[in-house]
């Protein structure tokens, strides 16, 4: 611990470096200084851990000077020697946060107590400060481990915990999740087997790589961490309002991209739905029980709950991660995309004598085209002309395999042009119908989560919606458009202004009247 000594008498700076046995107290007299800015300069070059200083000084005075040096370094000890016992100099040093205020002329055993109550002091706070930052370090280095522990036994209902609980307990480990949205749950697993060819290091290599990639992959779209076993799990929030099928296009990328990459293939089991956040322990074991199925299915598949239904092998099944994948393209308008589905249905039933009958395949595009178009508020009619609906209504004319899936990639593709606004125009509609159910109802207290309800949404992603739409956040539009109201009912139907508070909602007219002259300038009366 470093000292130096700033006073203006050489008679007493002399005697306190000469005659105190600095080392005895474990300190290291560093340097001695004649005034206030020599001291802050010596200070600046030795930074010391305490400054021995007299208040009346030359140049700079002693609390100048010990102001200057607080602002550097705060938890510098300052000791102020004094020869005046003024009221007001014992004042400014307590303001300062200097408490060793000694009195000219200094015994040396009443220097030693306080030198002695100052290193003691210094050590204390250095010993608290080393095995904080000790703790910290620690807490940093296993928190990855402590936040996979901590997932790992609630989704497995060791130790059932309220959402309050929850949220401090995420807030703490530094988990990203929203609590305000649904969130669906994948279980990933290497499906290369304990002494398939593999030694367990490099087993343990590519699970951890896996996992590494999906963490990645999933950016700002839920959380996910590693088992004890090497399975990765992603609990997923989709940006838009339908997380199954939004997990399921997720999932499919990337099992893609983990093959393209690392050559490894993996099976993935889903849950069922996408639920709040207490229910995810339940549909966290369901998926787990769902990807046992690769024992009977086999593995580089996407297991969900429909497979538990059986399907006999003969029909020509589109199945719920097929048709996704071709509904999410033709919305895209991603013509590339349409041909790549189409192309690995064909691929798959090509090889099936049984499905030698065109309406066996024909039918399983014939739903999914009438929703789609439905889905624009159009018929069918408006996208088939006569030859194509006669081919619509009777499969049977068409030739082959390959005719039936180039007719019907044609279909899709000019089906998909048609979605190239429809994301947007739909965005829209959402809007038009919420101002509309402002509007509706004005003089009732409008909430965001009544209005998402009204339109078939979450209440989070409608205050996006709201933002990216319209610029203006939920509860300003809400505020803006009850102000046009009250504006018109003070001005043209000259209601009283505590009748508009109460209509409008507002318990306190005197409330009401502050927001009201906040938002037009104006106070109601005055605006009247």
């Amino acid at each position: 611990m470093k000292v130096i000594i700033v006073e203006d008498e050489p008679r007493v700076r002399k005697g306190l470096s000469e005659t105190i046995d600095w080392a005895l107290f474990g300190l290291e007299l560093a340097g001695t200084a004649s005034n206030g800015v020599e001291g802050l300069e010596l200070f600046k070059e030795q930074k010391p851990e305490l400054v021995v200083a007299d208040i009346r000084m030359p140049v700079m005075d002693g609390l100048a000077m010990t102001e200057a040096i607080l602002e550097q370094k705060p938890d510098t000890r300052i000791m102020i020697i004094s020869g005046h016992d003024e009221f007001e100099y014992a004042q400014r040093c307590i303001a300062l946060g200097v408490t060793n205020y000694l009195l000219k002329p200094i015994g040396k055993k009443q220097f030693h107590s306080e030198l002695e109550k100052i290193t003691g002091d210094w050590r204390q706070h250095k010993e608290q400060r080393e095995q904080s930052l000790e703790l910290e370090h620690k807490l940093k280095s296993n928190l990855p481990v402590l936040r996979d522990a901590f997932l790992e036994e609630w989704l497995g209902g060791v130790s059932p915990k309220s959402e309050a609980m929850l949220r401090e307990s995420f807030s703490f480990l530094h988990i990203p999740f929203d609590f305000d949205d649904v969130a669906g749950v994948a279980v990933f697993e290497l499906d290369i087997p304990e002494g398939g060819g593999h030694s367990h290091a490099d087993r343990r290599l590519l699970e951890f790589a896996i996992n590494n990639m999906i963490g990645e992959l999933l950016e700002d779209n839920g959380l996910s961490y590693q088992r004890g076993n090497g399975q990765t799990v992603v609990l997923y929030q989709s940006v838009s309002m339908d997380t199954p099928d939004d997990l399921i296009l997720w999932v499919e990328r990337v099992k893609a991209k983990l093959g393209a990459v690392l050559r490894v293939s993996v099976t993935v089991g889903l849950g069922s739905r996408a639920v709040y956040v207490q229910e995810l322990p339940q549909l966290f074991q369901e998926a787990l029980r769902i990807l046992r199925l690769k024992l009977s299915f086999g593995t580089d598949l996407i297991l969900h709950e429909g497979m538990l239904r059986p399907v006999q092998d003969q029909l020509a099944v589109l199945r719920e991660t097929d048709e996704a994948l071709l509904v999410h393209a033709v919305e895209m308008n991603d013509e590339a995309q349409i041909s790549i589905v189409m192309n690995g249905l064909f691929l798959e039933w090509a090889s099936k004598e049984e499905l030698s009958y065109p309406d066996e395949i024909s039918y399983q595009f014939i739903g999914l085209f009438t929703k789609l178009t439905h889905r624009l508020g159009k018929s069918i009619h408006a996208y088939l002309k006569h030859d194509q609906l006669v081919k619509w209504r009777h499969p049977e004319q068409f030739r082959s395999k390959e005719d039936i899936k180039l007719w019907w990639t044609a279909r899709f593709i000019e089906l998909g042009r048609s979605y190239a606004g429809y994301r947007l125009d739909r965005r829209t509609k959402v809007i038009q119908q919420v101002m509309e159910y402002i509007d509706d109802h004005i003089f009732e207290n409008i909430t965001r989560e009544d209005a998402a309800r009204h339109v078939y949404i979450n209440s989070s992603y409608l205050s996006r919606l709201f933002k990216e739409v319209t610029g203006e956040a939920f509860s300003d539009i809400v505020l803006r458009k009850k102000m046009e109201k009250a504006m018109h009912l003070l001005q043209v139907e000259r209601v009283m202004v505590y009748e508009v508070a109460d209509m409008l909602g507002y318990r306190d007219p005197s409330y009401f009247a502050r927001v009201f002259k906040k938002y037009t300038g104006k106070s109601p009366s005055g605006f009247q």
